[in-house]
């Protein structure tokens, strides 16, 4: 071993036995237990030769460079006896899979914002046609245990053990028993734990360096936020945000971006030059009065808008009064004191089984004000006249997806069901397709982009795709399945009654005499023809 590799190990090991205890009571968390120290110990000189670069990210992490006391191997993998993830291993009963909860010791308020996020939740998606589409038409290899197909890895699975027939936990037959895991590895940010905490922290922070660096850049965002559905990844990089971003790397200087540095990283002291996706959706910065506005892992805190389903609405954050929290719908915020019915997805031994409660708010975030966390982001670099007129587009374009396309195909999905026309999923019929592409990818694509400045997403690759295939394919496919089940002329109605709508009417005339005119004359000027 390096003489320097070893001197350092040796001084973090020295600090185990001399720093602070971070005021915590669990045996591991006690850095000055002689016990703990020869744990940690063990776990550096067999996993130097078994697992060298795990130990070597580890050495180069905040947590061996913590100044008041130092987090080694044990302090965060050692287990409770009883717990059902642990097992004993070199002579320490330790557990492999850790969750929000072992974070939670060290980092309370980071877990206290991400269990109340989007991601916390995202492993519901379990319960959904995407994944349907996943598990079922697609098809998931070795009985579902195989968690590289599907939805999982992005979303979460719901980690589960191999039992026997009366319901304990096996373990393999190794030297170093470990309990059998039908649906781990898995890294998904929404990820349903045995503790009954929902996330993991090393969905971005990746583990064994867990650096703040690593996940704020974009890139880390791109593991699960692109693709034909949410491209925000891709996005950004077409936007003037991206574009600043890859100029400042680009050079290897970072050019205003110091985006490195560990710890704190404020926008308008540490960096300036563009923002990241974490920079608008979680970062902190410096306000007019020159006080540093406080950063945040609830990623929805400042989302004005839902995006993702096929009618956007607006979000307001409630908390109840049980301490819970969630998103409420709608353009009227509701008032502390209402009672709403919420949804929800609670764990069942290895299941996840809906729950809808009532439940009593106890105050609201609006989606007004969570559009004025946005926009005080955006002051930092921006004047309050661009601010708005941005806002403002968006609005109009999002209003605009909904009522020409999404609105309209929904009713028109309601009233085939209700006749019977559309069955189940309706994806066992190619309309299920048309109709899911539309809002799922084509329209999203159309949404996300003008959220992000992206104008070839929110057009070409959204709106574009959008109005061809619900007018060539969509329509069509609708009048095509009602004809065969001897409804045809109703639908016939409903969709002459819709294209009769003034936003539609182009579909009969081709666009009016004064546009093609135009029209013509640029061709003619441009081309020559």
């Amino acid at each position: 071993m390096n003489w320097k590799r070893t001197a350092f190990i040796m001084l973090i090991l020295g600090i185990f036995m001399t720093g602070s205890a971070f005021g915590l009571t669990d045996a591991s968390f006690d850095v000055k237990n002689p016990k703990n120290l020869e744990i940690n110990k063990k776990c550096i000189t067999c996993h130097l030769k078994e697992n060298r670069s795990l130990v070597l990210q580890w050495e180069n992490s905040p947590h061996a460079a913590a100044k008041d006391g130092q987090i080694g191997c044990y302090t965060c993998h050692a287990a409770d006896k009883g717990d059902e993830l642990g097992y004993e291993h070199e002579g320490a009963f330790i557990k492999a899979i850790l969750t929000p909860g072992d974070c939670k010791k060290c980092h309370e308020p980071e877990f206290a914002q991400m269990v109340q996020s989007h991601h916390a939740t995202a492993g519901q998606i379990m319960a959904s046609l995407d994944n349907m589409l996943a598990e079922v038409i697609g098809g998931m290899p070795n009985n579902k245990a195989n968690m590289h197909s599907g939805c999982w890895q992005c979303h979460g699975s719901v980690i589960a053990l191999k039992r026997d027939k009366d319901g304990k936990p096996l373990r393999s037959k190794t030297d170093a028993p470990q309990m059998e895991h039908t649906t781990w590895p898995n890294t998904g940010i929404g990820r349903i734990n045995m503790d009954g905490t929902t996330g993991t922290c090393n969905a971005c922070h990746s583990k064994h360096s867990f650096r703040a660096s690593t996940a704020r850049q974009p890139d880390n965002c791109g593991k699960c936020h692109l693709g034909p559905d949410h491209p925000q990844k891709e996005i950004y990089e077409e936007s003037k945000h991206g574009i600043a971003f890859n100029a400042a790397m680009r050079d290897g200087s970072q050019n205003g971006m110091n985006i490195m540095k560990d710890g704190k990283w404020v926008l308008g002291d540490d960096y300036f030059y563009a923002p990241t996706c974490s920079t608008c959706h979680m970062g902190s910065y410096i306000k007019a009065n020159g006080a540093v506005a406080q950063n945040t892992h609830n990623v929805g805190d400042r989302i004005s808008w839902t995006l993702r389903p096929p009618v956007s609405v607006k979000l307001n954050r409630a908390t109840f009064t049980d301490g819970s929290v969630g998103d409420v719908t709608g353009e009227t915020p509701p008032r502390a004191g209402q009672k709403v019915k919420y949804k929800t997805y609670v764990r069942e031994g290895d299941k996840l089984k809906k729950k809808v409660t009532e439940k009593t708010i106890k105050e609201v975030l609006s989606w007004k004000q969570r559009r004025d966390n946005m926009q005080a982001m955006c002051k930092s670099c921006h004047g309050v006249n661009q601010i708005r007129g941005f806002y403002a587009q968006f609005d109009e374009l999002v209003d605009l997806y909904n009522t020409k396309f999404a609105k309209p195909g929904i009713a028109i999905v309601k009233e085939m069901k209700k006749d019977k026309i559309w069955i189940g999923s309706g994806f066992q019929n190619e309309l299920g397709y048309i109709w899911f592409n539309i809002w799922h990818h084509e329209g999203r694509r159309a949404r996300h982009g003008a959220a992000m400045q992206a104008p070839d997403y929110t057009h070409w690759h959204g709106l574009y795709e959008v109005a061809w295939h619900f007018y060539h394919k969509f329509l069509p496919k609708v009048q095509h399945l009602a004809d065969e089940k001897g409804q045809g002329e109703k639908y016939k109605q409903i969709i002459a009654d819709l294209l009769a709508k003034p936003e539609h009417i182009w579909t009969r005339t081709g666009g009016s005499a004064e546009t093609m005119k135009l029209i013509e004359e640029e061709r003619k000027m441009r081309y020559k023809q």
